[in-house]
């Protein structure tokens, strides 16, 4: 009986934990929440089971991830870019590093807070680029030369714009507006299969799948929104009324465990 009710109150420590970790990323950009997964468990030493046998009770299994849609806020920043549907920004490691490992693989996220380093690079707020077109960082140059009466003049940007599509259009000095970039996106046929490692960004496993990169508002992959960021899709509400249910599971657990040893002690002086 003592096993049975401690897997009860690890599973609500789990869940508690799951929903806590929901709660302090309310205000990030591109997080998605999580929803603590439990299945019962049954184990008898006469089954074929290749696991110890352990009673009956319940045991945590892999948080699923929800990937709703969060909410859009308007920033009015031309490099604060949203995804519409489905999709994710592709980011690579970060720039100027000389070792190559197996680990450096690109990394996906749904934060589209981005901006330019001192190289002109378009890169996230940690430093990472976003990539482009056969997976390349995007840089937009700071100055072009252009051509005025047979006279070469170097113009400084003066102001940048990502359309629907993914298109990154440059305008340098007051009218010479030239194509830089082109975003694009990664889609996965198993999504939830993507696996969470912190700040907003996912990376691809077995069971997600291998990535498939395409531009904005082709086949199933969404459109961009500049001058928008996608908030956590977490809603407290929710979260608190959930938090509420499981410290009452916790606290019904913990009776459960004190009555069992109060008998088992009345038992034991007799």
């Amino acid at each position: 009986m003592f096993s049975i009710i401690r897997t009860g109150l690890d599973a609500a420590n789990r869940d508690l934990a799951v929903i806590s970790n929901n709660i302090a990323n309310a205000g990030t950009n591109g997080f998605k929440k999580s929803e603590a997964q439990f299945e019962d468990l049954y184990h008898s030493q006469h089954n074929n089971s290749t696991e110890p046998a352990r009673g009956m009770g319940v045991k945590t299994i892999k948080p699923r991830q929800s990937f709703a849609q969060g909410s859009l806020q308007a920033t009015n920043g031309s490099l604060d870019l949203a995804i519409m549907g489905e999709g994710f920004f592709v980011l690579g490691q970060p720039l100027g590093r000389t070792a190559v490992t197996t680990t450096d693989k690109p990394v996906f996220t749904r934060d589209g807070s981005f901006q330019l380093d001192r190289e002109g690079n378009l890169v996230n707020t940690d430093g990472l680029p976003l990539l482009g077109l056969g997976q390349t960082p995007i840089n937009i140059p700071f100055t072009k030369i252009i051509s005025d009466n047979s006279v070469d003049k170097k113009a400084l940007l003066s102001e940048i714009a990502v359309n629907s599509e993914g298109e990154i259009i440059a305008t340098y000095g007051l009218d010479q507006v030239t194509t830089v970039g082109q975003i694009q996106l990664a889609d996965f046929v198993n999504e939830h299969g993507l696996k969470n490692i912190g700040n907003a960004r996912f990376q691809e496993t077995q069971d997600s799948g291998e990535p498939t990169f395409g531009l904005p508002k082709q086949r199933t992959i969404g459109k961009v929104q500049a001058g928008f960021l996608e908030k956590s899709n977490t809603d407290i509400t929710d979260e608190i009324v959930l938090m509420m249910r499981t410290q009452r599971a916790f606290n019904g657990c913990s009776k459960l465990l004190q009555s069992e040893v109060d008998i088992t002690k009345k038992l034991s002086a007799r």
